[in-house]
């Protein structure tokens, strides 16, 4: 899952593993012309930075990268060592999967590769002298001499819930201006130029912790309701990436698992942490499958 507090967390991680102006020795991604692979071959890293659910990396020979890992893309960080000895292991998945013609098609052959190198989800592959960072399965990776954050999409996205600019006013505006045709409060959340960074986890949280019906039509919500729910985006998504993707604290006798992590994510059939309702879900009505409490969240 790529939303804003996890793509946060791995663009931290490419920072720590490429800071200090380590150069880059290679860079494997078969799209990347000879021109530009050397031209980064050689150069460091200036900045990552994130912009919603996009990751854009700048190196130091002025050429950017923009990765968006949608929903099956992945980055991991190895030693090189381990790389180089065949002893890096690719992240396990129930299934693997590889992009062909713009489609996404099981791999039955790929299922569980023992090494990095033999894995066919790998897109992209930067080699410095002591780490090796490989990008499996991203769908957008994409090299430019101009700036990712001055181009579409990029620049069309609403305010980003984890920028300490976050403009609460725009969202707003933003969401008012988009429901003019009945726009549900679940599918305002996820629209990115309304406020970029929130996905299906972080969708149903906010709402559940605002007591929110997500299928009420934007008109139908209160001012103060609005207000509120636009005034806890940013404290979710904070917490979400300051807690490695969690979203609800953990009780003193409760131990982590998938069932205590979040209020209503994941969760179905299971008893809300607050009144003790069956958590329900629904894939209809909105583009991704939603999570609620019925008694939390009345729609009347």
């Amino acid at each position: 899952m790529s939303e804003g507090p996890e793509v946060k967390i791995v663009a931290d991680q490419i920072s720590k593993a490429l800071s200090n102006n380590i150069k880059i020795q290679n860079i494997i991604h078969n799209k990347l012309d000879n021109e530009m692979k050397n031209s980064i071959i050689g150069s460091y890293l200036k900045y990552v930075k994130t912009f919603g659910k996009n990751i854009v990396l700048k190196f130091s020979n002025d050429i950017y990268l923009r990765n968006h890992m949608m929903m099956w893309g992945k980055w991991r960080i190895y030693d090189k060592n381990d790389y180089d000895n065949g002893w890096a292991k690719p992240p396990s998945s129930s299934k693997s999967f590889y992009y062909k013609k713009d489609r996404i098609e099981d791999n039955k052959s790929n299922k569980n590769p023992k090494n990095v190198k033999e894995d066919k989800r790998t897109r992209l592959t930067i080699i410095t002298k002591e780490k090796v960072l490989v990008q499996f399965n991203g769908p957008i990776l994409q090299f430019s001499y101009k700036n990712p954050a001055k181009l579409e999409p990029i620049i069309s996205l609403g305010p980003d819930g984890l920028d300490e600019k976050y403009d609460k006013e725009k969202v707003k505006h933003n969401i008012f201006h988009k429901s003019k045709n009945e726009l549900l409060i679940a599918n305002a959340l996820l629209d990115q130029k309304i406020v970029c960074g929130i996905g299906n986890k972080y969708k149903s949280e906010i709402l559940f912790l605002n007591n929110i019906n997500p299928f009420k039509n934007v008109p139908s919500i209160s001012d103060i309701q609005l207000n509120n729910i636009v005034m806890d985006i940013p404290r979710v998504l904070k917490y979400g990436y300051g807690n490695n993707g969690r979203t609800r604290d953990l009780n003193n006798d409760e131990k982590m698992s998938l069932n205590t992590t979040h209020w209503v994510f994941r969760r179905i059939g299971k008893p809300c942490w607050n009144c003790g309702s069956k958590i329900l879900s629904d894939r209809k009505k909105t583009p991704r499958i939603t999570f609620w409490c019925p008694t939390c969240q009345p729609l009347d």
